[in-house]
């Protein structure tokens, strides 16, 4: 055996186990896993937050929160054309740890991807609706940043980006709120809310105008099983986007529209739907129409270890169909900095009927309104090291 070869074997001595040492006489099998190894590629996060909220008066007595946010790690790693691409997030007090991603790609051709396991839904602007660390509208209410578990095919042609995918489930069971993904999730054994989604289609179509322009259509169809009365609803939704870069000026735009019809059971209105996400459960206006206009300007200010500053403002509007139910807005105004990894924003979001921002009841925020249907503000820092 060579010097090589006995440090291969080492190597997987340690990280696969003690049979592999035993077995080195299949020299090839041996190779093959620890050349798997060696192709492992680690990847992850850190962050922290300093926050302060004008409608919590003990935090602003106190001048606020410098707490820890969120700590992730990825494993992304490839052998014999099969890449596996994962990710796992550990939250602050209350929000817990859970999956992120998890799917295995592969290359059915030169311009055509295919991915299986909970991977990221095709709607709207991608990657990110967003410049700032809270989001907006459209993450929490599932059509930003979402993942489920299924198949997606992705493909290029020309100016063309289409992707095209099945979705079985969520990126969680229907019943646990405990996820990354904002979903419509159910209560359980307990509770009326009982719609869970399942089989659902997306396409996304996205067109290049140009280097630095593309427009898009979006399209989503599903079902909504109801545990209660045993019937199969439905939840649809469409987007249309648009995203720019003008020099050093950004646009983002987009409008959607979705209805979700559930077969409740007697006496449960149809006008809402329960969403839920990193432990936590509200309601939603069944059916709205979202618009986005996000806007952003990369300020001159570079050079030492600063590699750059962008100024931008996100604005959202949740308009519901009913018309007793409030309407939401978010507007962040913010600035980030980045420094080699390190990505900083500084964040002041203002909104008012939006779970989780000021201090109406936020289960019905996206809904009827939280019953302040007042703005509220808060100021966010957030220090974030990726690698």
């Amino acid at each position: 055996m060579s010097n090589a070869t006995f440090s291969r074997a080492l190597l997987a001595t340690l990280l696969i186990g003690p049979q592999a040492f035993a077995d080195t006489h299949e020299t090839n099998s041996l190779e093959q896993r620890v050349t798997a190894l060696e192709n492992v590629r680690l990847t992850g996060g850190f962050r922290l937050n300093y926050t302060y909220k004008d409608w919590s008066e003990a935090q602003t007595e106190r001048g606020g929160d410098f707490t820890y946010n969120q700590i992730n790690l990825g494993i992304e790693a490839e052998h014999q054309g099969v890449r596996l691409s994962s990710q796992y997030r550990w939250y602050d007090s209350g929000n817990g740890a859970m999956v992120h991603h998890l799917y295995f790609a592969t290359d059915a051709s030169d311009n055509t991807e295919v991915q299986v396991g909970i991977t990221k839904v095709p709607f709207g602007i991608l990657p990110f609706e967003s410049h700032s660390y809270w989001g907006d509208a459209t993450l929490y209410l599932g059509f930003n940043d979402d993942y489920d578990s299924g198949i997606k095919v992705l493909t290029k042609s020309g100016n063309w980006d289409l992707q095209l995918a099945y979705f079985a489930s969520g990126d969680a069971a229907p019943t646990d709120a405990q996820r990354f993904s904002f979903d419509v999730v159910s209560d359980g054994d307990a509770g009326v809310q009982q719609n869970q989604e399942t089989h659902q289609l997306n396409l996304r179509a996205a067109y290049a105008l140009s280097e630095q322009a593309e427009a898009g259509v979006s399209l989503q169809y599903g079902g909504l099983y109801n545990e209660t009365t045993g019937k199969m609803g439905n939840a649809q939704a469409a987007a249309l986007h648009y995203t720019a870069t003008y020099g050093a000026f950004g646009v983002q735009s987009e409008a959607i529209r979705y209805s979700y019809n559930a077969e409740n059971a007697d006496g449960v209105s149809d006008d809402t739907i329960q969403m839920g996400g990193f432990g936590a459960r509200y309601m939603a206006a069944a059916q709205a129409n979202v618009y986005v206009l996000n806007l952003s300007y990369d300020l001159p200010w570079k050079g030492g270890i600063v590699n750059q500053v962008q100024l931008y403002n996100d604005y959202n509007l949740l308009d519901k169909n009913k018309d007793a139910f409030r309407d939401s807005q978010i507007n962040t105004l913010g600035v980030l900095v980045v420094t080699g990894n390190l990505y900083t924003n500084f964040d002041v979001t203002s909104a008012k009927n939006v779970p989780f921002i000021g201090a109406g009841d936020y289960t019905k925020a996206f809904a009827e309104g939280d019953g302040e249907n007042g703005w509220q503000t808060f100021f966010n820092v957030q220090f974030g090291y990726y690698f």
